[in-house]
């Protein structure tokens, strides 16, 4: 229990004035990661923030696992303030209650919605619109403007969310189905700046997209996201199932933790994804769910071990979906990339030789680019798909067709077929 209401009411205002979050969410159990979506990057500008706002050096427990909710911060603090006998330690005036502003379209008098036990949110706080342009525009190496992405709007009229769309493949899916001419809602959590930015890139090309913040791997966020949904376009046409959480390390190391938050996000989160996605996809005919599963789900990768049990598992939830919701109008497909350069890639162990070593086994010595799994996706939801339901695509330049993980030598190849 907090000795000093005031430590308490302190810690709030700096961390809503460096996270943005109104101070109705940062209640004392929130938790930083899973009820608020704030990573090792977002929490280490929070320590920042607090070392100026208190005048004390606390970096030498940012990364300390068992502080995980806003009340073990405020705890924290209280127990060097006390220890150190002060018990009102100067707070910087930015940080102040009356100095921390509403973001935009808060309102003091705004109704907030319960999403959990521990945590509420204004509604309004799920959907901020976008900045009208940002300069300079951002683009992720290999994706074209809007404008010349595709020939054809083959989704125009259509709305699709894309989960977990703030960044790195999900970004490139939602620029991509956008220039479709789908209007797309862009989702992230942990990535919420950049999932902004990523609507807002949209829009400044000629596209249509909006940002929801949000877990999936939280009903209570799902709730309210669905419900933004409908109260905005009353219709869903097509569900992208990106987001993802799962270890990147040695199988034997994994705890029971580590499945808990895997199988929360990948399986648990996106069947009710999918669930919510439906209900509205009737309404208007039908629709197209599209979950993503990778290489490691069909055989062993070093370090996936984690990300390949659960998509093992995502692949048949699609089957199950597909047949399910078939009477309705709705295909379910699964997509399987990988490996894919770009950001996941990086965050291997050894990334450079990782990367390196894989394209040996690759038949074409490439690996998938974001793009690519994209516009697989694109198509697949689009009416020239109508056929295919309940199935699993794998865009990986044949590398899970080499056989018994034998590196195939590119050059020979060539020389071979050169000589003939």
């Amino acid at each position: 229990m907090l000795k000093n209401e005031d430590i308490f009411s302190r810690v709030v205002n700096c961390i809503s004035a460096t996270t943005r979050y109104p101070i109705v969410l940062l209640t004392e159990q929130a938790d930083l990661e899973n009820d608020l979506g704030i990573d090792s990057v977002k929490r280490l500008e929070i320590v920042v923030a607090l070392e100026e706002a208190f005048g004390l050096r606390l970096s030498d427990r940012e990364r300390d696992p068992s502080i995980r909710s806003i009340g073990d911060i405020a705890r924290w603090i209280e127990e060097i303030v006390f220890s150190q006998g002060t018990e009102n330690p100067v707070v910087a005036d930015s940080v102040r209650q009356d100095r921390v502003p509403f973001p935009r379209g808060e309102t003091a008098t705004q109704p907030s919605r319960q999403l959990n036990d521990n945590t509420t949110r204004r509604e309004s706080d799920f959907h901020r619109d976008p900045p009208q342009s940002i300069s300079p525009p951002h683009f992720t190496p290999g994706t074209p403007p809007l404008e010349n992405a595709s020939v054809g709007k083959t989704l125009a009229g259509r709305v699709a969310l894309v989960t977990g769309s703030g960044r790195g493949i999900g970004r490139v899916i939602a620029r991509v189905l956008a220039s479709k001419g789908a209007t797309v809602i862009v989702n992230s959590f942990h990535s919420r700046e950049a999932g902004e930015q990523t609507a807002a890139e949209i829009n400044a090309q000629g596209g249509s997209a909006i940002h929801l913040w949000g877990s999936v791997a939280n009903v209570g966020h799902l709730d309210q996201i669905f419900s933004q949904i409908k109260s905005r376009f009353g219709r869903l046409d097509i569900l992208v199932c990106n987001a993802s959480d799962g270890r990147i390390g040695a199988f034997m190391e994994l705890t029971p933790d580590d499945w808990d938050r895997a199988f929360r996000t990948n399986v648990i989160g996106h069947h009710q994804c999918a669930v919510m996605a439906s209900e509205l996809m009737r309404g208007s005919g039908g629709g197209s769910i599209i979950t993503m599963s990778a290489v490691g789900a069909k055989g062993w990768v070093d370090g996936l071990g984690s990300q390949g049990v659960v998509k093992a598992a995502v692949e048949t939830m699609t089957r199950y979906l597909a047949c399910e919701l078939a009477p309705f109008g709705i295909r379910s497909n699964c997509v399987v990339g990988g490996p894919v350069y770009g950001d996941l890639l990086d965050k291997f162990p050894n990334a450079r030789n990782a990367q390196d070593h894989w394209e040996t086994h690759a038949p074409d010595g490439n690996l998938c680019s974001p793009l690519e799994l994209a516009n697989a996706i694109a198509f697949l939801v689009s009416d020239d798909a109508s056929g295919i339901n309940g199935s699993v695509w794998v865009v990986d330049h044949g590398f899970s067709a080499v056989a018994n993980g034998q590196p195939k030598r590119v050059g020979e190849a060539k020389r071979v077929m050169s000589s003939r």
